[in-house]
């Protein structure tokens, strides 16, 4: 199976009107199958800390007339200007293992995701569950995300 943004992010369950995360967002591969998710009620918050993907993921969603996706630039490691506890969720697609201090960037997606909302991953790193865990996110389940890759669902 091949790595499919649409399908993880049916697994990871988002729904129409909710308020997602996408952190370390890049250009954007994951960004639009979670606009889709959420619908025009919903907002889909894409925060990197690279201007020009931003300004590369900003011009495609207006092309293609997404009009919930908003971009921010941030370091999700060591925080971001989102405020504490407004979003449904937040995703870390194909990040997660390259960060420095994933400690901080699970310690950021908890303080900006309300209770009960989710944190989901898509990456190929061994050891993740323990690392959110400790963070104090709650595992609920995993599934396979194709090309090796294994999708997380942890609840805040």
């Amino acid at each position: 199976m091949k790595n499919d943004p649409i399908h993880n992010v049916l697994e990871f369950g988002f729904i129409p009107g909710q308020k997602v995360a996408d952190l370390g967002s890049g250009s954007g591969f994951y960004t639009a199958a979670l606009s889709t998710a959420v619908g025009n009620m919903g907002r889909v918050i894409a925060v990197d800390l690279e201007p020009s993907s931003l300004s590369r993921l900003k011009k495609t969603a207006m092309m293609e007339g997404r009009q919930n996706i908003e971009v921010m630039i941030g370091d999700i490691e060591r925080g971001t200007s989102l405020r504490s506890g407004v979003l449904d969720g937040a995703v870390f697609s194909h990040i997660f293992s390259r960060l420095e201090d994933k400690a901080g960037a699970c310690a950021e997606a908890k303080r900006i995701v309300k209770k009960g909302g989710k944190v989901c991953l898509v990456e190929k790193m061994v050891g993740i569950r323990e690392v959110l865990e400790t963070s104090g996110l709650v595992f609920e389940r995993a599934f396979d995300a194709g090309r090796g890759q294994t999708g997380y669902i942890f609840k805040n």
